[in-house]
């Protein structure tokens, strides 16, 4: 399994609006890149279609609070995943929060895929951050 991972962000809200908005997965469309197609999503899953990248498809799986909730693909998906969202807050420090996607992708796969998956889980989590902040 490779890992892609966004570059953490700071949030200025609590673990409970982070997850209130998690989970329901017709949230994501509202921070999902301006690229993707066919997006459909119930209140616990959600599929769309990313040029170079094919047909998506997730559905909620375990969440671990405060910190960790997991976004595992579907029979529907063309590749299997699982896209992760950490948050991590301190009473010391700012909260932070990142999506990362773990992928079985062989070697020749990642080579291509790495840099649109990068981009891909950046702008979803500049994108989250700005949404969950109500920007």
């Amino acid at each position: 399994m490779k890992s892609i991972a966004a570059e953490p962000r700071s949030f200025s809200e609590d673990v409970a609006k982070i997850s209130t908005y998690l989970d329901d997965m017709q949230n994501f469309k509202s921070f999902m890149p301006v690229q993707i197609e066919d997006w459909y999503a119930e209140k616990d899953s959600c599929s769309f279609f990313i040029k170079n990248l094919g047909k998506l498809a997730m559905k909620k799986g375990a969440v671990a609070l405060p910190g960790r909730f997991e976004f595992p693909s579907d029979e529907k998906s063309k590749v299997s995943f699982t896209l992760v969202f950490h948050f991590q807050a301190t009473p010391q420090s700012t909260p932070v929060g990142y999506f990362e996607l773990i992928a079985d992708i062989n070697p020749m796969v990642e080579m291509m895929a790495r840099r649109p998956l990068t981009n891909f889980v950046n702008i979803i989590t500049e994108n989250f951050q700005a949404v969950v902040a109500g920007k």
